[in-house]
């Protein structure tokens, strides 16, 4: 029964990697929309699959609380087997990245370079989750606390002060104000907004506590819910790149993660939901759980197969090609041969004594 019912967290983490992939594949993807005509059809549907993208990292947060939060742990245990491995896997697989760099970058190979870009700042743009993943693990005996004394009704109050403060008074202050103004900095609630921490809540609260709360109907508002968000954080999108004149990767994203918070909860809840209610054939649950397994593997793996691997460059210009196929069809078949290709060396990986314990 335990198996069964964690089918719906591997689903969630498949979802979410397959996701994290697109977030890094630019204008041939993820900005595909800033190429197309503005307004027009293409145009809304490429941006609204670019804004339900940035889901992914809040929904592997919400699985850390869905699967951690409710269980007891000592702190050595803490510290040995999750913090210990987590700071290994980053500094494994920083150092590999930063070996990749000195072959392929044409870096010189200086230690000080590798331990200091390490300290202050990442060598793989993805790597930002692993160091904000730590210190989620560093607090999670004090989280435990936290969500096991909060009733219902407090969980749904915490719930409704994030969307406060990460989604409507960020999208009123601009549509008031724009960006010549805003909030008084004091007026925050940073420590509760933090994504390390209203995240793993969401999925500690919606794994542990409202299980038999969704049906349906239920889960049809909570869609409705998130398209409504997804649109206006589109319609302040391309407002903004009115008034500014500019819309690409590097400075249009100030409203992708507006509403995710309830994009988070609509995905956790309907795999969830899914899974409880439709039985799969054995064949598939175990692709499943292969699949979810592998995440890590896949998410650590990814930028290398996107940035620095010959085949994957001509596969891009292949699928281009052809004509008859939808360039954000394009970028979704893309996704999936990294996808698989990472899926693949993960599972060769794991074989391996030293390096299973780092994927």
């Amino acid at each position: 029964m335990e198996n069964q019912r964690h089918l719906d967290i591997e689903l969630i983490r498949i979802i979410a990697c397959f996701f994290v992939i697109f977030n890094h594949t630019g204008e041939s993807g993820f900005f595909l929309f800033s190429l197309q005509s503005r307004g027009s059809v293409p145009f809304w549907i490429d941006l609204m699959i670019s804004i339900f993208c940035k889901c992914s990292v809040p929904l592997f947060l919400a699985i850390t609380g869905a699967l951690l939060l409710d269980r007891e742990e000592s702190l050595s245990r803490l510290w040995k087997h999750r913090i210990a491995r987590a700071g290994a896997i980053l500094l494994f697989w920083s150092f590999f990245y930063y070996l990749v760099e000195v072959r392929l970058g044409g870096r010189s190979f200086r230690p000080g370079e590798f331990a200091g870009q390490l300290l202050y700042g990442d060598w793989n743009l993805s790597f930002w989750y692993l160091y904000a993943y730590i210190p989620l693990l560093m607090t999670l005996p004090l989280l435990r606390k936290f969500v096991k004394g909060l009733t219902n009704r407090e969980f749904c109050y915490l719930f409704f002060l994030a969307f406060v403060f990460l989604s409507l008074l960020p999208a009123l202050q601009y549509l008031v104000w724009q960006e010549d103004h805003g909030l008084n900095e004091n007026f925050r609630i940073d420590w509760l907004c933090s994504s390390i921490f209203v995240y793993p809540c969401l999925g500690y609260f919606l794994y542990n506590r409202a299980e038999s709360f969704w049906n349906g109907k239920r889960l049809a508002l909570l869609w409705l819910a998130n398209l409504a968000g997804m649109a206006a954080a589109g319609a302040l999108t391309c407002w903004q790149a009115s008034i500014t004149g500019i819309l690409d990767e590097n400075h249009s994203q100030t409203f992708f993660n507006t509403f995710v918070i309830i994009n988070c909860a609509a995905v956790f809840v309907t795999c969830r939901y899914g899974m409880a209610r439709v039985r799969l054939p054995a064949s598939a649950e175990g692709l499943i759980r292969s699949a979810g397994s592998c995440t890590l593997g896949i998410y650590l793996l990814h930028m290398l197969f996107l940035k620095r691997i010959g085949p994957f460059a001509t596969l891009w210009d292949v699928l281009h090609s052809l004509t008859w196929l939808n360039d954000m069809a394009a970028a979704f078949l893309y996704c999936a041969a990294v996808f698989l290709t990472g899926w693949a060396v993960t599972l060769v990986l794991k074989r391996i004594p030293l390096l299973r314990r780092l994927v």
